[in-house]
């Protein structure tokens, strides 16, 4: 039993650190107070690392990407479904949400002051600064993702100047990695004295709020589960890839809820997208990049915190946030959630883009921990679904899924 909940070790000893900060907190606030010193010295550490993590793992990501840049129209359909495929469960979330608020009128009053949501947002300010100091600033995370990218670009159509500097980047983002993991040993007592802090000011009806928010998640992701893959499946190759795609999801389904690791599942997805009948040279090419950028779980709790956050904190939940809360999705899916190693990345560009406190980021947490597994099997499944579509829109069709169709076989273009 305990060898199936290695792969789960972290999350608990956190949600374990989180349960009884937020029991400290309720039950002995005075001394929950006293312990927020220790979270914050936690959440500045995270902080001051936050700006290397982010430039450094986009731009080594981005460079070794653009090697593949001869994909040209492959390529181009991967980052077209990821970004749909982050679009739509994160809409669907939060029209989900909107009716069936998981706050239920409470609201949480925190020390720290804000002003999120108390005039309009200046989306040119989000997406760039006024000169390079101000993109290293935890304050400017969504220009320096964007910048970051562009410069990930530019080195890799550098040529050989490009592949030096890129292989310095990789070996940076290696030490940055374990800057991070060193840093991370403390997060379950950073986090816990955080929390604990948190609540020792809040009525404990929000517990119950959690509650809601956590069973809101979970029964989306089992709608978008199963309705979602059957849309997608259509889309890919219509009835007969929907076949396809459910005699095959079972086995990377379980892996993914018990590894909780899109990339453990891997290996498991690339079998059975080829049990499948997608062609081989499209599992083998598409599935490695899909892991990476296609994260649909990832873009419903992002969606789904946003959300949850604005109602506890009593804000209004605007057209111009919605249209906010889609595009932080979609970043968190397709870069963000694609930074190896960046753990709590997510909750901080949540925070620091929307001008939140930086008190709701153990709530956030919370929300994340708990629904990482269905979260990740999302992310497992849907990558099979989008390699179906990007096999359709390529013009490349594998034998077996041309007798599958009924159709004939379509001729291989070079896609390449």
């Amino acid at each position: 039993m305990w060898k199936h909940l290695e792969s789960y070790r972290s999350s608990l000893i956190l949600l374990l650190a989180l349960t009884l900060g937020g029991a400290l907190g309720i039950y002995a606030p005075e001394i929950a107070l006293k312990l927020q010193a220790i979270g914050k010295i936690f959440l500045n550490l995270l902080f001051m690392i936050i700006v290397p993590l982010v430039s450094v793992s986009v731009m080594s990501s981005i460079a070794g990407m653009t090697d593949l840049k001869k994909l040209g129209r492959i390529m181009g359909i991967i980052f077209a479904v990821s970004i749909m495929m982050a679009l739509i469960p994160a809409a669907g979330i939060v029209g989900l949400a909107t009716l069936f608020d998981p706050a239920q009128g409470v609201v949480i009053e925190l020390t720290e002051k804000f002003n999120a949501g108390g005039g309009e947002m200046d989306f040119v300010s989000m997406v760039t600064a006024n000169d390079f100091v101000g993109l290293l600033s935890k304050s400017n995370i969504l220009a320096l993702i964007i910048m970051s990218v562009i410069a990930g670009i530019a080195i890799g159509q550098s040529g050989e100047q490009g592949k030096r500097i890129s292989n310095s980047l990789n070996d940076l983002n290696a030490v940055i990695m374990k800057i991070v993991s060193i840093i991370m040993k403390a997060a379950p007592v950073g986090l816990g004295c955080y929390f604990a802090s948190t609540m020792a000011s809040q009525d404990s009806q929000l517990l119950i709020t959690f509650a809601r928010a956590v069973g809101l998640f979970f029964l989306a992701t089992l709608l978008y589960f199963v309705f979602g893959s059957i849309f997608y499946s259509w889309i890919g190759g219509g009835v007969p890839a929907v076949r396809a795609f459910w005699k095959n999801a079972i086995e990377p389904s379980a892996t993914a809820l018990g590894t909780c690791s899109s990339l453990g599942t891997l290996p498991v997805s690339i079998r059975a997208g080829k049990a499948m009948g997608i062609d081989p040279e499209i599992v083998d090419i598409a599935l490695p990049l899909l892991v990476n950028l296609n994260k649909g779980g990832v873009a419903m709790i992002a969606a789904l915190k946003i959300v949850f956050i604005f109602a506890v904190l009593g804000l209004d939940f605007t057209m111009e946030t919605f249209l906010l809360t889609m595009l932080i999705s979609v970043l968190s899916a397709i870069i963000v959630g694609g930074v190896p190693g960046g753990a709590f990345l997510g909750e901080i560009f949540i925070v620091t883009t929307l001008g939140l406190p930086l008190e709701t980021i153990p709530m956030l947490v919370v929300l994340g921990t708990i629904t990482d597994a269905p979260a990740t099997l999302i992310n497992v499944i849907h990558d099979l679904n989008a390699a179906q579509i990007v096999e359709r829109f390529s013009g490349k069709k594998s034998a077996v899924t041309a007798h599958q169709t009924n159709v004939p076989l379509i001729k291989e273009e070079s896609a390449l």
